[in-house]
Parts: C-alpha cells; structure tokens; sequence
C-alpha cells in the first residue's frame, strides 16, 4: 500500500500530465484554426523530404531560421509595443484637451443658458405689458364711445 505522501505525488503527476495533455489539445485546436491540417501535413512532409534529400541545405535554411527568429520576433513585439503605447499616449492625450475643453464649456453654456432665460422673461414681460397697455387703450377708447365707433368732432358739436 502506497504512504499518503506518495499517493499525493503520484495525483501530481497525473494531473499535472493532464493538465499538459488539455494544453497541448488548446494549442492543437489554436493551430487547427490558423493552418489547416492537410496543409500542415504537406509542409512536414516537404520539410521531411528536403531534409531526407539535402540535408546540408536544409541545416543552412533550419540555422537561419532559428536565429532570424528571435530578432524578427523582437522586433514585432517592439513595433506592437510601440505602436499601443502611441495610441494609448493618444487616447489619453486627446482625452485631456477633451476634459479641458469641457471645463471651459460647462460655464459657457451656464452662462448662455442664464442670458436665454433672462432674455425671454424680459420677452414675456413685454408681452403681458403690452397686453395690458393695449387693452387698457381699448377700455379707454370703449369707454369714450359706448357705440364702438370713433366720434367725428363734427357730431359732437351738434348736438
């Protein structure tokens, strides 16, 4: 019978072989989705075939690409780096001058919101004094002529 510390070993190594085996399936299913496996297989099967048959020029080409490698693959990175920093230096940037710009606009249209109000108080105000100067004439000009007409000079003399 196997002591607890070996059991526990022993359920390490399985589940850390399991936990390989679901990485390596993603990694496959991730591959399977940017290169096809037939096409995959061709390419092994040419790379397999170059290498049975010129193996000198396969080495060359299998060194180059092992150190090209890394230097391209560097020089991706730093180009995505930089290319995020800039938009983000941008983003942040523009971001600034907008917050900026906003706070200049908030008592603008503060103050332009209190000078439409004001304006169109005094516009009312006007209106219901005009109004009333208006219907004021008209009960004063009524109140002349109780018939509604505007008496000649002429006919009040007369009479």
């Amino acid at each position: 019978m196997a002591s607890p510390q070996e059991s526990d070993s022993q359920h390490q190594q399985q589940s850390n072989g399991f936990h390989h085996a679901q990485e390596v399936g993603l990694l496959q299913r991730l591959l399977d989705s940017v290169v096809a496996p037939s096409s995959r297989r061709r390419a092994y099967d040419y790379a397999s075939s170059v290498a049975s048959s010129r193996p000198i020029l396969f080495s060359l080409v299998a060194s180059q690409l092992l150190f090209s490698f890394p230097p391209i693959l560097l020089f991706v990175v730093f180009t995505a780096a930089t290319t995020a920093l800039a938009v983000g230096a941008a983003v942040l940037f523009v971001l600034f001058w907008l917050a900026f710009a906003l706070l200049l606009l908030l008592p603008a249209l503060i103050v332009a919101s209190s000078l439409a109000l004001l304006v169109w108080a005094w516009a009312l105000c006007s209106f219901f004094a005009a109004r009333w100067i208006w219907s004021s004439a008209n009960a004063v000009v009524a109140s002349r002529n109780p018939d509604g007409h505007r008496a000649s000079t002429k006919a009040a003399t007369v009479n």
